[in-house]
């Protein structure tokens, strides 16, 4: 009985060598064996079904519907920038955007005597109501407002506001 089952042990071990042969794998210094790759295969999925719009489009009703997105295009400009992000460009963004080109308005970006404005002003009338923003270096952050369109018209006041 003995016999048999080392007999059966010598043939599983010649069964398993012969399997390790086939599959190249070295179990020894033969050079001639080739060993299996040991990267994996390169997987390139393939997109399917519609791709996801990120684009956020302007609600022309709701100023309040849209001060999510005036933050971003703000913050945009402060990524590009810094936090003194000319505010024509800033205004620039929010007509590519969307919004109504007539309703954007913005303070220059220095002082009458050309130094670096504390802070500038950006804004856009949606509706009856305005989107004002505020930023720069006295501040270091975005500040945005939403307030009733002035009686006079418009969102921001003072002899030096830039409009489209």
């Amino acid at each position: 009985m003995r016999l048999f089952a080392g007999a059966a042990l010598v043939s599983s071990v010649a069964v398993l060598l012969a399997g390790c042969a086939s599959l190249g794998v070295a179990g020894g210094s033969d050079s001639s064996s080739t060993a299996p790759s040991t990267s994996a295969p390169e997987v390139h999925p393939t997109p399917s079904g519609p791709k996801p719009n990120f684009q956020p489009t302007v609600d022309p009703t709701s100023a309040q519907a849209n001060q999510r997105l005036f933050v971003i295009l703000l913050e945009q400009g402060i990524v590009a920038e810094g936090i003194s992000a000319n505010p024509a460009a800033t205004a620039e963004r929010l007509r590519a955007s969307g919004f109504d080109a007539a309703g954007i308005s913005w303070t220059d970006s220095s002082t009458a005597i050309g130094l670096l404005s504390d802070t500038v002003f950006v804004s856009a009338q949606v509706g009856s109501d305005c989107l004002i923003g505020q930023y720069g270096t006295s501040i270091q952050t975005i500040a945005v407002a939403i307030a009733p369109v002035l009686p006079a018209g418009g969102c921001l006041v003072g002899a030096d506001i830039n409009r489209f």
